[in-house]
């Protein structure tokens, strides 16, 4: 994560980088410039530089970014004086370190567009729909649960909820709407609804990343969703506990059978004999494995087919592109619907138009924030033909794509060390 130096320190690496005449790029058309340190107070600094005098105006804010102990910093500045070797500007009021990406972003030329769509086909099905998208991977290599044969895989359910549970079951939202106040859960959410044992009902805290159980808070919420008044949501839970220890449940697990935006079945576990292990979090893992392999092996053995297909495409404004990512800004004609399905970890793939030049990407969501009024998804490019990456970096940065750049871009790094995007 970025984070911000102190004013002593600053003035310390500022201090380091004059001395050493480290350079310094200062952001500026569509290039980056070599820039030197070569005075600053407390008000300014001056820099001196070769940049061609068109580039720069007299009162604009530009980015500088340089490298300092290894650690990528970066400060704006508006610019106080511009003459043709030196240009001063203000002294800057924050300096961030330890930046989460090594290229800046910026502004889309004017002649380049960007279209989004969620990868792969959407369907439009008859089964409760939850909150959020969840993007169908082919599933991680699992010695557990074997996707090919539905039958098998099934089998391979009961065999290992046997194991596990008094009472096990699939559930499946074919034909039917969710119906118990554990269905709407699950469905409302699109969470896991784990119990580890009755008397101390449901967890206080989720130790899943990303989160993956209803917690007490989550609970409570759900309650408020469905018209509970929210002096009363906590009064429900309790209730709903209750009802739990005396129904002789001593432990629960339903874990939620998530296509797309769909709950489209459920796994359903329970202990009721005393003397069963409560279950655990490897349990929670195991069957939540079980649930997405599942899903996959629906899709991919065409229990789907011959369903309609949803508009894959995304409205979306473009804030700012880099080297590894974009930026973008969801402009939903449907209230929420867009950003609730712009979940971490949707992958997208990416038209681009640049000039005459038409090339595609993919790419997948690291981030998302809000500030009160629209909600903004940071991505990382996960696949692009080199010699289109190529062309995208040259238009964006001004000059040729090396070695050392393709170490340093974000999203590209893999168990066999980076894409070398060099190599045609």
């Amino acid at each position: 994560m970025a984070s911000q130096v102190k004013r002593i320190e600053k003035e310390f690496i500022l201090g380091i980088v004059r001395d050493k005449k480290v350079k310094i790029l200062l952001l500026a058309g569509n290039g980056e410039w070599p820039v030197e340190i070569q005075a600053f107070s407390e008000d300014f600094i001056v820099f001196t530089h070769a940049l061609p005098p068109r580039l720069l105006r007299r009162g604009i804010r530009y980015e500088f970014r340089f490298l300092c102990n290894d650690q990528t910093m970066a400060f704006r500045s508006r610019t106080q004086e511009i003459k043709e070797t030196t240009v001063t500007v203000d002294y800057p009021e924050h300096l961030y370190r330890n930046l989460d990406r090594h290229y800046s972003r910026r502004p889309p030329p004017s002649e380049l567009s960007i279209a989004f769509s969620f990868k792969g086909e959407r369907f439009q099905l008859s089964y409760p729909t939850t909150r959020g998208f969840t993007s169908l991977l082919a599933p991680e290599p699992s010695s557990e649960f074997e996707p090919k044969d539905i039958r098998e895989l099934m089998r391979d359910f009961y065999a290992k909820a046997e194991a596990h549970a008094s009472d096990r079951a699939i559930v499946m939202f074919k034909d039917r709407t969710p119906e118990t106040l554990e269905e709407r859960a699950i469905t409302g959410t699109g969470k896991i609804l784990y119990i580890p044992t009755a008397a101390g009902g449901l967890p206080s805290n989720d130790p899943f990343k990303p989160p993956l159980i209803i917690t007490k808070s989550v609970m409570t919420d759900f309650f408020r969703s469905e018209g509970v008044p929210a002096d009363l949501a906590g009064e429900e839970l309790d209730r709903f506990e209750k009802n739990k220890r005396e129904s002789g449940i001593l432990s629960e697990l339903l874990v939620p059978v998530l296509f797309q935006d769909y709950v489209i079945g459920y796994t359903s576990m329970s202990n009721k004999t005393v003397g069963r292990m409560p279950f655990d979090t490897g349990t929670v893992k195991t069957f939540h494995t079980f649930a997405r392999v599942f899903a996959w092996s629906l899709a991919t053995n065409g229990y789907f087919k011959g369903a309609p297909k949803k508009d894959s495409t995304i409205k979306a404004q473009v804030l700012d592109v880099s080297a590894g990512g974009i930026l973008f800004t969801c402009e939903s004609t449907k209230a929420g619907e867009s950003e609730s399905q712009l979940q971490p970890d949707t992958r997208l793939d990416i038209d681009f138009k640049l000039g005459a030049r038409v090339f595609a990407a993919s790419a997948v969501i690291k981030r998302s924030y809000g500030d009160g009024e629209r909600r903004y998804f940071g991505i990382e490019y996960d696949e692009f033909k080199p010699e289109d990456f190529r062309f995208l970096f040259e238009t964006l940065y001004g000059r040729p794509f090396t070695d050392a750049d393709g170490i340093s871009i974000e999203g590209f790094a893999t168990n066999k060390g980076p894409i070398d995007f060099t190599k045609k």
